[in-house]
């Protein structure tokens, strides 16, 4: 009867086992698909109380897709502690966080493709509140 169990047991552990790797496998090939990448551009101004919230719901987006996403927050001559916070949230997981200055006479940034293999650009001026539903996981 012991013989039995162990053998239920072992022949469960390696189902459990080969799912993982089948399902490790399958995360690797669809990270290396160019579909797959995303590059959001956040601008942000006097945004300390948003803008952790927007970062972690793009790192959630990111791990329960899939899809690997690179952010760029740029800021607009803010007076809070806006970039203090995007600093303190670079080691974040699922993102590839860089942040930097935004100076309003620079020319907007598009939505666009890029080249091929580049992964697509989405823009969000979050000084337009409305701009912040393009977020995923994020409601108006």
């Amino acid at each position: 009867m012991v013989a039995h169990l162990l053998w239920i047991l072992a022949v469960y552990g390696i189902a459990a086992l080969l799912v993982h790797v089948i399902h490790a496998r399958h995360l690797r090939r669809k990270s290396k698909d160019p579909k797959r990448r995303m590059h959001y551009v956040l601008i942000t101004s006097n945004h300390e109380r948003q803008v952790e919230w927007y970062l972690r719901a793009l790192s959630l987006y990111a791990l329960m897709s899939g899809t690997r996403i690179r952010v760029t927050v740029l800021d607009d001559q803010s007076h809070d502690d806006t970039l203090r916070i995007v600093e303190r949230l670079t080691p974040l997981s699922g993102i590839e966080l860089v942040y930097g200055t935004w100076r309003s006479g620079n020319s907007p940034l598009h939505d666009t493709d890029g080249e091929a293999g580049d992964p697509p650009i989405m823009t969000i001026d979050l000084r337009n509140p409305l701009e912040a539903i393009r977020i995923p996981y994020v409601q108006g």
